[in-house]
This record gives structure tokens, sequence and C-alpha cells, in this order.
């Protein structure tokens, strides 16, 4: 009789002990079922939210969460910004596009992208740096509303302690900089100015080591031309150093350059500068020049470039650069910012056509399909940041 009671007693106590470890799981922080869940994919996600109630609240199925696991998550997507909306488009996803609200991002401007991140700006002069699919905000102090901003860029990822954004004002008379640390803009002004063609030159700056490029003229008429200064130079002795363009070598264009030029865009892979200009109604549509950097003198020299291996190339205003190719049939295409029924355009370098992976598409000049404003080029990832984390 006592041995039943006793045992009795002993399978009340292991229940309590079950339910208080059960209350301990379900309790578990918030911020860490997030961090936790983040780094998922959707089979172990699904299994995840399945525990209990706080854990499913606290992971909730976004709909970019496709984008984040293989094989999409290695091959960037075209990101398209209006108003509050975000869509997303993936050159190897035959489902169309991703959309997604974002109240942080209403009435911003895509200024510029890189390493996973969106820097952005608004019309009451704020800045900042978001990452898309964490939903990760860092503020940026204001710049001076009167001075605007023609374009802008950043030099490393926001949480580098290097890391530096700068803005050049329209005619690339004065460029405005602050570093991570800071809490004021810099101006600063150039003894003379660099200014781009219209709205064909994407003058987007481009930051490698250090320097500031971009693509424009400094007069009237062709060639174009790189301009190039070292912000850090100047603002080391302000005093000493005039801050003043300096100029690499010619880019010479192609023919029918002058009138047919639709886009062109600055970018930087593996020590070499590369200029790419989409021409209309001229074949071939799209021209690429590279630059050695470590070949600058005065024999230095564009070469033609008609071939990019197993990489593809990604342009927009927001941003461009080379990435590897990771799957069948994407490798030497340029991926431009259009669509057309919600399937990303690219241009074979092999076909010298426009084409689209899912749909019946190829033409030799971009004459159809939607081609996207406030929109750039992003990679898929996660990222983890501090709660005290201070720019």
């Amino acid at each position: 009789m006592i041995e039943n009671i006793v045992q009795s007693f002993k399978q009340e106590e292991e229940k309590e002990k079950e339910k208080e470890l059960d209350k301990s799981w379900s309790e578990l922080p918030l911020h860490l079922l997030c961090q936790f869940s983040a780094h998922l994919i959707l089979k172990d996600l699904n299994t995840f939210r399945a525990i209990c109630k706080s854990w499913r609240l606290s992971s909730p199925m976004s709909p970019l969460r496709p984008l984040l696991e293989p094989p999409y998550s290695h091959s960037p997507c075209l990101m398209y910004l209006a108003k509050h909306k975000c869509t997303f488009f993936h050159p190897m996803h035959d489902n169309g596009s991703y959309q997604m609200d974002i109240p942080e991002l209403r009435d911003a401007f895509i200024r510029y992208s890189k390493y996973g991140w969106l820097l952005l700006s608004k019309l009451d002069g704020s800045v900042f740096f978001f990452h898309p699919f964490d939903r990760i905000k860092i503020e940026l102090p204001n710049y001076p509303c009167k001075e605007i901003f023609e374009s802008m860029s950043f030099s490393s990822p926001p949480t580098s302690t290097d890391c530096f954004v700068i803005g050049i004002i329209y005619y690339g008379s004065k460029f405005s900089i602050i570093r991570r640390g800071e809490v004021a803009w810099t101006l600063c002004e150039f003894t003379d100015y660099f200014r781009p063609r219209g709205h064909f030159i994407n003058n987007t700056p481009l930051l490698y080591n250090g320097r500031c490029y971009r693509l424009g003229l400094q007069g009237d008429g062709l060639p174009v031309k790189v301009g190039v200064f070292d912000p850090h130079e100047y603002l080391s002795h302000p005093n000493q150093y005039k801050c003043r363009w300096k100029y690499l070598s010619y880019i010479p264009p192609p023919e029918d350059f002058d009138y047919s030029l639709r886009s062109s865009y600055l970018l930087e892979s593996d020590g070499k500068l590369f200029v790419v200009f989409e021409l209309h109604e001229s074949e071939p549509s799209i021209h690429i020049y590279s630059l050695n950097l470590s070949s600058i003198g005065p024999r230095m020299k564009w070469h033609k470039v008609t071939n990019i291996g197993n990489k593809m190339l990604c342009i927009s205003s927001g941003g461009s650069f080379f990435e590897l190719s990771v799957a069948k049939g994407m490798s030497n295409k340029i991926y431009v910012p259009s669509v057309q029924d919600n399937n990303n355009i690219f241009y074979s370098l092999e076909t010298k056509k426009y084409h689209s992976c899912f749909i019946d598409y190829s033409s030799r000049n971009k004459s159809h399909g939607r081609e996207l404003p406030n929109c750039t080029w992003i990679k898929p990832s996660c990222i983890d940041l501090d709660e005290g984390f201070k720019w």
C-alpha cells in the first residue's frame, strides 16, 4: 500500500517536471526565437512553427522566405520599390514575383545597394540603411535639405568600422561625406565640376579602395570619361589638398553611341573597372569595356569585353555587380532592370539578343518589357545585428 502511494507521488512529480519543462521552452525570449528561426530552411521552419503558439508567432511566414533558400539564395534578385510595396523578381524562379509591404520604406528612394543592404533617402533629408530580408534599419544623420544629392554610394557593409557614405551634388560641383561614428555630414567643394550626360549616363559613384569613381563627361559632347578623386586625402589635409577630379583615359564609344545610348553603368570586379553601354535601335545592344586599375598610367587602355565566362552581370541604377553563376544557363549573360510578364529579362552575349528564362521572348532590341524605376539588384541574405549596434 505504502509503495503504491510513493509510486503515485513520483508519477505526479514527473508530470509536474514535464509541465515546467514545456513551459520553459514556450517562454523563451522572443528575440532568441526570431534569431534562431531566421536561419531555418522552409521544411525545418514548418516543424519549428508547430511546436507551440509562441514559437509560431515568433516566425511569421514571410512571402520572401523562398528567396532565402537554396538555390535562390545563391543568385541576386531584382527589387522594385513603389511607395512602401516591394516587389522581388528572381531570374531562377518561374512563379512570378514576390511582394511585401514594408512601411519603413514609404516614399523612400533607393540610392545604392551592395552586400545585401540598401541605402535609401527621403525628401526630408533622412538617410538610412535597410536590410529587406531581416527588416533591419540603421538611421544616419540627416543631410542638409538645401543640398540635394544627385547620386549616393557607400564603401562597405554598414556594420564595418570603415564604412562611409558619400553623396555628390548636382553637376559634381560638391560632395558630402559621413563616416561611421560621425554625427554630421562634411560638405566639400571641387575646384571644377564633372557633369553627367543627361539621364542616359548613370552617374552613381563607385567606391573602391577608398577612391570615388564616376562616369560622365568633362565638357560638351563625346567622349565619355571616368573621373576619380580620393575623399580621404582631402579630409586629411583640407588646407594642402585641393579636391579636384582626375580623369582616366577616354572610353572608345561604340558606333552610333551619341544618339542611340539608352543607359550606362560603372562597376568594379577583380581589380578592374567595367563600363556597360546599353543602346537602342542598334546591334549589338550592349557593349562592355574594361580597364585594369593596376595599369593606370600614360599607356592605360580600355579593352572591349565580349565574353564574361561563368559569371552573370547585374546592372541597375542602384548598383551593378558581377556574380558567379551557380545555375546552368545563367552564365555569360547581363541581367537588366526590366521584366516581361513578371519574369526577368537578360541579354545574352552569345546570341546578342534579349531573352527570358520562363517565357517565349527573344529580341535584338529591348522593345518589349517594362523597365522598372526605383529598383536595384540585391542578393538574398540573413544577418545578425546586436541590439546595441550604433552606426
